[in-house]
């Protein structure tokens, strides 16, 4: 058959305009929600959020419309022509558009994203596309076997109906590893994110197994044997995925590492996502100033780098002597970036210190810094700080911020050392 005849009676054509209009009306009401996120330059933020929304409707699409083009064929007692042209031959000439229709549900949405959020395409981005364009290959084969085994038109919604509740529900479900296999990532993709290999593994055995498995019997073998090879293709695959993920909490393992940063500096190296680069300057003038400000109180405030917190926000580095990590983006948002890294220079031998000296210390750094304010206004959305502790802690550490440099770096260090010799609770 032509290409054009083929696409003129696929039933792809007729649904798309429906389809098309339903995914992109979805997309400016619901997905604008995920978009509001800053993807800090890295587009498998975006693609992500893109593909936790629309990836039960593709799979719906393409799987029951390719039993719709099955069932037709059934109908019209093309199978019969096996001998001229295999089953697989024209199978896969009514899929592909359907396949085609089902990718166009995700791809189209993703390029307007990327270009509503001005995030340029990146490896990990592409990777997540893919995968989900390969599960809808996978989701199309298999509503196509249904179809050719069941040509009753019931067929075609029962199957609609059941691919999108069971994938789109899958999140909702207390039992967390139906989720993994589904191909739906729970949490968004944060900065540097990427499911891990086991991740993405696990939904695509499931699938494209049971896919192949569901191919397999159309193969010219035994009806015995070939349906002995596809079950047991289908229960190793459904075991070894469900192996993967039996253990996994409702948000799957990350890798991370994967965002593009810059780093610039020396003494402290300043490191950002990319997509920040421009503000490396400002940021390195304003922490330098502010590393001086507490070095010439006498705080030890040599770090030999300053990294943003948005590079591991999942997984969080706890700063070292040597290596900070501060919220920079938020601080320079917020107009507190010296606050931010004020707090890094106090270095309590406990966790938690007690509440009282730990806010004393950290009242007076950030008075250090010019920042005072910032800390209050911290302080403020916390139940017990009422205004009478915020009188007594502007008094207490005004009459500290009074005494010479010296007395004040040994009340400094003897405050830091009671906040660990009490039960403390949270700073």
């Amino acid at each position: 058959m032509k290409p054009l005849t083929l696409i003129r009676s696929s039933s792809a054509l007729r649904v798309a305009p429906v389809a098309l209009l339903l995914v992109f009306a979805y997309y400016a009401t619901d997905l604008g929600d995920d978009l509001r996120i800053d993807p800090l330059g890295y587009s498998a933020t975006v693609v992500d959020a893109v593909l936790r929304n629309l990836l039960p409707v593709a799979f719906a699409v393409a799987s029951s419309l390719a039993a719709w083009e099955a069932r037709k064929l059934g109908v019209a007692d093309i199978w019969r022509l096996g001998a001229v042209r295999s089953r697989y031959t024209i199978a896969a000439q009514h899929l592909t558009p359907v396949i085609a229709l089902a990718w166009s549900l995700l791809i189209l949405p993703t390029v307007c994203a990327l270009v509503q959020t001005q995030t340029a395409p990146d490896l990990p981005g592409i990777t997540l596309l893919a995968f989900g364009l390969v599960l809808c290959v996978a989701h199309g084969v298999v509503g196509f076997a249904a179809g050719a085994a069941i040509r009753h038109i019931a067929v075609v919604p029962i199957i609609a109906v059941t691919d999108f509740l069971a994938v789109g529900w899958s999140t909702g479900l207390e039992t967390p590893w139906p989720r993994h296999l589904s191909g739906l990532f729970a949490g968004k993709m944060m900065f540097g994110e990427l499911p891990t290999a086991a991740g993405l593994v696990a939904p695509l055995m499931l699938a494209v197994g049971s896919a192949v498995a569901v191919a397999l019997l159309w193969t010219p073998v035994s009806r015995w044997l070939r349906g002995a090879i596809a079950g047991a293709l289908v229960f190793a695959c459904a075991f070894g995925s469900f192996s993967l993920v039996s253990n996994w909490s409702y948000i799957g393992p990350r890798s991370t590492g994967h965002g593009s940063i810059a780093c610039a500096g020396q003494s402290p190296r300043i490191c950002l996502p990319e997509a920040r680069a421009e503000r490396i300057s400002a940021l390195a003038e304003e922490a330098e100033a502010t590393l001086e400000t507490l070095r010439r109180a006498g705080l030890p405030a040599e770090p030999t780098s300053l990294t943003d917190t948005s590079l591991s926000l999942r997984y969080p580095e706890p700063s070292t002597e040597d290596d900070w990590t501060v919220p920079l983006g938020v601080g320079e948002a917020t107009g507190t970036v010296r606050y931010q890294i004020a707090r890094e220079v106090v270095r309590f031998e406990c966790a938690p210190p007690a509440t009282g000296p730990a806010r004393q210390v950290y009242y007076w750094v950030s008075s250090k810094v010019g920042q005072a304010d910032t800390y209050l206004r911290r302080l403020s959305s916390e139940p017990d700080f009422t205004p009478q502790e915020r009188s007594r802690l502007q008094e207490r550490v005004g009459k500290v911020l009074r005494l010479s440099e010296a007395q004040q770096m040994d009340w400094y260090e003897t405050t830091v050392s009671e906040a660990c010799e009490e039960d403390g609770n949270t700073t």
